[in-house]
């Protein structure tokens, strides 16, 4: 069991991680205000190729192999390209809070998934969480009013697609290494990019977008290294909380970087997704432990 500073590491690790999500999707928005959005796509996707394709070589793995159509391995290919391009629309078109909150939603609609179609026991307690948990997700986006941002729906898209890379990774056998899984989705990316170059066209980066470009790929990558160090330091029921932190910092960032206003609905409406998504984390912890 990890000692008491392995987990104060793990949370360190945990919280930095996503701090660096965070800027990296800040990154990102502002390469695509000045380059075509399929180019900082493709050069995202040549980025993480570069990085997992040293991995699976480095572990002396095979990177191309009939594994890749196994209909699990393709469920979440399909997952991530899904994620990755509403990710995209949601941080151009959308509130970088409003997207910061509806991510969250993510570990609640995992819940859901796992009752319906894994047929996991998911007791009444965290089904209500769940559903209070996107009664939350209503209070930010408030659709029907005048103040509707339609473009905040990329992000629930950006959820579901999440959703079926998860749960494509969870089916997927365990002979395939998570970072063999992880090269196939940034293969798509760099795909869906080209294909995207092809309607848009390309530019040659500026010496401010290829700032961005550059730190967007090195905080993405930070943010997988930082996370890969909290979980192998700290215990999962003590780091894992720590993954809401990265709403914390996407509010930070809106509100003092990109000016945004965050109103009454949006605070309160982020509270209940944090609150439900930690109580259905709890109950899972506490029905794990009496199964122990």
């Amino acid at each position: 069991m990890p000692s008491h500073s392995e987990n104060l590491a793990g949370m360190f690790y945990m919280t930095l991680s996503m701090a660096s999500f965070c800027l990296a999707d800040l990154a990102l928005k502002w390469a695509c205000e000045i380059l075509p959005t399929g180019q900082v796509m493709f050069i995202l996707g040549l980025g993480c190729c570069a990085l997992f394709w040293g991995i699976v070589k480095g572990k002396q793995e095979k990177a191309l192999t009939r594994q890749f159509f196994i209909p699990a391995v393709l469920l979440r290919t399909a997952g991530e390209a899904v994620a990755v391009v509403f990710i995209f629309l949601a941080l151009i078109h959308s509130a970088f809070t409003s997207v910061a909150a509806i991510l969250q939603t993510l570990p609640l609609l995992m819940t859901l998934i796992s009752f319906i179609f894994l047929g996991e026991k998911v007791g009444i307690h965290r089904i209500l969480a769940v559903t209070i948990g996107f009664a939350g997700v209503l209070l930010i986006i408030r659709p029907g009013v005048d103040s509707f941002d339609v473009f905040s729906l990329y992000a629930v898209l950006a959820v579901i697609g999440m959703a079926m890379r998860d749960l494509g990774s969870r089916l997927s056998p365990n002979s395939i290494s998570a970072s063999l899984l992880a090269l196939y989705g940034a293969m798509t990316f760099v795909v869906i990019g080209l294909v995207m170059m092809w309607f848009e066209g390309a530019k040659v980066p500026s010496l401010e977008a290829a700032g961005y470009l550059l730190a967007m790929i090195l905080l993405a990558s930070s943010g997988s290294y930082y996370t890969t160090k909290a979980v192998r330091l700290g215990e999962m029921s003590v780091i894992s909380p720590l993954r809401y932190t990265r709403l914390l910092f996407g509010m930070m960032v809106g509100v003092f970087i990109l000016h945004e206003e965050v109103d009454h609905y949006m605070l309160f409406g982020s509270a209940i997704v944090v609150l439900a998504g930690l109580y259905v984390w709890f109950r899972e912890q506490r029905h794990r432990r009496l199964e122990v």
